[in-house]
């Protein structure tokens, strides 16, 4: 039997993505501490402008597909952003060390399930990246790296300082890779800032 019988159909290469490109993903909602969090993804053409040019991720369907496939599209949206938010609850967990929930890991797994197998390592013209069984367009499909990244960095958590920023109103997640770490905010120019100008305020005001 052949490699492509064994595997079934080999699609494009896809680059693996950073080692957090999940949290990348889970960070397109932000100020999630505030009564109104930031959302940057609205919509199916918001999702595929930022998988293509934040995540620099292939997106393999025509330009006008969306227009013609409106359900599909609205419903590969809706599956995204509640895989999103399933994500960053498990990293949520992981970095204030709880337990992470039954059932946002069984929607990672299924989404795991659903992603196309990686076959086998390729060179490409941008470096190696994972030549993968071809999908139809789907939730999965167009989300495989960010759902292998999600499940190698669970498994791999142990080994790597998961945090969420110590400003409530923004509780942003990131790998801590600093010498000490004891990285705290998410920007130091930002959250860090604004919590050493509340302590200097409530110190001057006690004063």
């Amino acid at each position: 039997m052949s490699d492509n019988e064994h595997s079934g159909a080999v699609g494009e290469l896809i680059p693996a993505g950073g080692g957090d490109l999940c949290l990348g993903f889970v960070n397109t909602r932000y100020w999630r501490g505030r009564p109104m969090p930031t959302e940057t993804l609205t919509g199916f053409g918001d999702l595929r402008r930022w998988l293509a040019g934040d995540a620099a991720l292939p997106v393999d369907l025509g330009t006008d597909w969306e227009s013609t496939n409106p359900a599909q599209a609205a419903k590969i949206f809706s599956d995204a952003v509640e895989l999103r938010e399933a994500i960053y609850r498990i990293f949520s967990s992981v970095a204030v060390e709880a337990a992470v929930g039954a059932d946002d890991l069984a929607a990672l797994n299924r989404a795991l399930a659903g992603a196309p197998a990686r076959v086998r390592l390729a060179l490409g013209s941008a470096g190696f990246a994972w030549q993968a069984a071809t999908l139809g367009p789907s939730m999965p499909a167009l989300l495989a790296p960010i759902i292998w990244s999600a499940a190698d960095l669970l498994i791999r958590a142990d080994r790597y300082r998961i945090r969420r920023c110590a400003n409530d109103e923004c509780l942003w997640l990131f790998v801590d890779a600093s010498k000490t770490g004891t990285r705290r905010w998410c920007d130091m120019a930002s959250c860090g800032n604004r919590a050493k100008s509340r302590r200097h305020y409530v110190r001057t005001k006690r004063n």
